[in-house]
């Protein structure tokens, strides 16, 4: 007799077969937005990963207060940047926005390398994360033209990936690179690097599928769909569907009117607040466990990585998982792993009561425990978030509530610094704490409006049928 899981699993291999090239450019595209964006945060944290080297530069007078006014322009540059690549991308089309970011990006670090002053290191600082604030959202241009919708939730898990593979490096490569050259240096090779891999992008990047010879994602959704069905003799479309979304047709301001009307988009908007003040601790590890561990400068730039290293390996996890789950389901998960990152800090905070001897170990180990926890909230919801409901306008969308979040990191890279060196690291992680309790309530939030208005759409849809 035939077996019917067999017949099921030859019927999807062969229609795997069938749709073979445009899988392979799919691969290709997320293959280029992962390196284009790692690269980005190669660019991104090179200052962070030099910090300690620039501060014990006795030509700069940089301390923990300066340096952290320093990543106050890193997060109004970013803001400013979000305010034009957002509408940009949408209108330019994600290709022309991401090589654009790359380019500016390296230009940037150039101009940071030569400088002298704390202007011209904050103007290069500002320029350099306006020119980066651009990659996010010309990636969601990107994936709404190559994934369907059921797939979100794996493509932006995969691809935060990249900002933590970046992050990595920047801490590795440039903690063993300061061992051999100044911090100066080090900036140089981090936009020869990506100058490097932006000529490589120009030629594999592409914009849709319609540019690579391939019908739209529309049309090969509905091929997909018949060939799998007539495999199976299916009487019922269980594909994702591919229709028009419902902002397509309308302007960017009355979008914004849909957007400023939804709860959804301002608890997203409070939750990203929140978890960017916790995604930006980053930049402070070197100097906490420098100040607080005697870790020197090329060893505080190397341990630093345990909190991208973290992030990697939950988003990893994530990509098997998120749209496997209910959106229900969601609201547990997450909401665990973010009272788990409060658990972090507060270890953090109380790393006096761990012996001596091990606070060194215990440190970097709850570091990458708080990467872990925290990364998963932080990338996919929104990212999901905005190419679901922004339709031809989510990479404004992203943009905005990403603004949302540079704007509260200015604030606390521009008194934390200062709250660090005059109140000690002790106070400084406490009121890490209290944002991470307040990201967690915000999230889960979030969530829950979002499962509440799935299910409202499910039940209009079956009403209608």
């Amino acid at each position: 007799m035939k077996n019917p899981r067999r017949s099921n699993f030859m019927s999807r291999l062969s229609h795997e077969e069938s749709i073979s090239p445009f899988v392979r450019f799919q691969l290709l595209v997320l293959i280029s937005m992962y390196i284009g964006y790692a690269a980005l945060m190669l660019c991104r944290n090179t200052l962070a990963a030099c910090s300690v080297g620039m501060m014990q530069d006795p030509s700069l007078n940089i301390d923990e207060a300066s340096f952290g006014h320093l990543m106050a322009w890193h997060s109004a540059g970013a803001i400013m940047g979000k305010l034009v690549t957002g509408p940009g991308a949408d209108l330019l089309g994600g290709r022309r926005m991401f090589l654009l970011a790359l380019s500016l990006t390296a230009i940037a670090n150039v101009g940071f390398a030569f400088s002298s002053t704390f202007t011209l290191f904050a103007a290069f600082n500002f320029f350099g994360q306006a020119a980066k604030a651009g990659g996010w959202p010309a990636m969601v241009q990107v994936v709404r033209s190559w994934f369907p919708s059921t797939r979100y939730g794996q493509v932006w898990s995969v691809i935060a990936t990249s900002s933590r593979v970046g992050t990595i490096a920047a801490g590795l490569l440039f903690g063993f690179l300061l061992t051999l050259l100044d911090w100066r240096s080090v900036f140089l090779v981090s936009a020869a690097l990506t100058a490097g891999i932006l000529v490589v992008l120009y030629f594999t990047l592409k914009e849709r599928p319609e540019d690579a010879g391939l019908p739209t994602l529309l049309e090969h959704e509905r091929v997909s769909r018949s060939d799998y069905e007539r495999s199976n003799d299916a009487d019922t479309d269980t594909s994702p569907q591919t229709v028009q979304h419902a902002l397509d047709q309308t302007t960017l301001w009355q979008a914004c009117g849909t957007f400023a009307k939804s709860g959804r988009f301002w608890l997203i908007g409070f939750s990203i607040v929140f978890l960017t003040v916790c995604m930006d601790f980053v930049h402070f590890i070197p100097a906490y466990l420098a100040s607080e561990l005697n870790f020197s400068a090329a060893s505080s730039s190397a341990a630093g990585t345990a909190f991208p290293m973290g992030m990697f390996a939950a988003l990893l996890i994530t990509s098997f998982y998120y749209d496997r789950l209910s959106k229900l389901q969601l609201i547990g998960v997450i909401g665990c792993q973010l009272l788990f990152s409060g658990a972090a800090v507060l270890l953090l905070w109380r790393l006096d009561v761990v012996p001596e001897a091990m606070q060194a170990e215990v440190a970097i180990a709850t570091i990458f425990l708080l990467g872990l926890a925290i990364s998963p909230a932080y990338y996919v919801p929104m990212s999901v978030f905005s190419v679901a409901f922004g339709g031809k306008h989510a990479g404004f969308l992203v943009a905005v509530i990403d603004i949302f979040g540079y704007a509260a990191a200015m604030l606390f890279n521009y008194f934390g610094g200062t709250i660090a060196m005059d109140h000690g690291w002790p106070t400084f992680l406490s009121i890490l704490l209290a944002v991470t309790l307040l990201a967690t309530i915000c999230m889960v939030s979030f969530l829950l409006l979002d499962w509440k208005a799935n299910r409202s759409k499910i039940g209009f849809e079956n009403n209608s049928v």
